[in-house]
């Protein structure tokens, strides 16, 4: 199952049952929630609500994680183009909530910070409360899978890891998220390890891969991270990006495709 979230003009007819965007469903396990939602739909009592006064604006499915979590050189041949050691265990980081946008919206870079690259990702939502879960247990806590960008501002990243700074900042501008269109459920995801994940700028591929080629698979990762810390409902975690890394240029339209997820379009504005 694909659940979205989207922006509409509307005329009120009566008072309707409705969230306003994914996340009102995460006060509860969305897990648990989610067969309550669609058993509602089913019996069409989300019809003749409102009149729809213009098309569905279809917007990021997550509009406020408490926290992002992106896994670094999760890919061995992303590892190798950037001149960087396998890691041995999973190195993962933190992109700020703020960053996420939606599909079609602009991804918005000043000339100044030097190179931006996009990354193709497929992200992972927690559906309920995850602490210290084993890795056989790990799918009963994943609410679904979506698409995302890990925008980078290279120069600036690449400037703070040579000083031996952190490079958050470098990740997290904001725009530098964008996400959806859809969070697709695990019944539509037999196997997340299998997926053909592509990105491509004004139709040129750029990165063409399959997440078997991961170094550690969603499973290992959720339980790993929660281990660490506890995840909360709705967290996103981002599981990492294949090779075939290159720059954008002003008003370049970057696409990311993912099998059987679908497809997150943006384009960059760089002033």
């Amino acid at each position: 199952m694909a659940w979205s979230a989207y922006q509409v003009v509307v005329e009120k007819k009566k008072e309707p049952f409705y969230a306003k965007s994914l996340d009102d469903f995460f006060h509860e396990s969305f897990i648990e929630l989610i067969g309550k939602v669609y058993q509602f739909i089913k019996e069409k009592k989300l019809i003749d609500f409102y009149y729809l006064r213009t098309t569905p604006n279809f917007i990021q499915p997550i509009l406020y994680p408490s926290k992002i979590i992106c896994l670094a050189r999760n890919y061995g041949e992303h590892a190798k183009e950037a001149n960087m050691t396998i890691p041995k265990e999973p190195v993962f980081f933190a992109k700020a909530p703020s960053a996420i946008i939606g599909p079609n919206e602009e991804i918005i870079a000043k000339k100044e910070w030097g190179r931006i690259d996009p990354e193709a990702e497929l992200a992972v939502i927690i559906g309920k409360r995850c602490k210290e879960c084993k890795e056989e247990e790990v799918y009963k806590y994943i609410a679904g899978f979506t698409i995302f960008n890990d925008v980078t501002a290279r120069d600036i990243q690449s400037k703070d890891i040579s000083e031996k700074e952190p490079w958050f900042r470098s990740k997290s501008f904001d725009t530098f998220a964008p996400m959806g269109p859809y969070l697709v459920t695990m019944d539509d995801i037999s196997d997340p390890q299998n997926l053909n994940i592509k990105l491509s700028v004004n139709g040129e591929v750029r990165q063409n891969a399959n997440t078997s080629d991961m170094l550690f698979s969603v499973p290992y990762l959720i339980s790993y991270i929660s281990n660490h810390f506890t995840l909360m409902p709705g967290d996103i975690i981002a599981t990492g990006t294949p090779k075939g890394i290159a720059p954008l240029s002003n008003n370049d339209e970057i696409e990311i495709e993912i099998e059987n997820i679908g497809v997150l379009k943006n384009r960059i504005k760089i002033t």
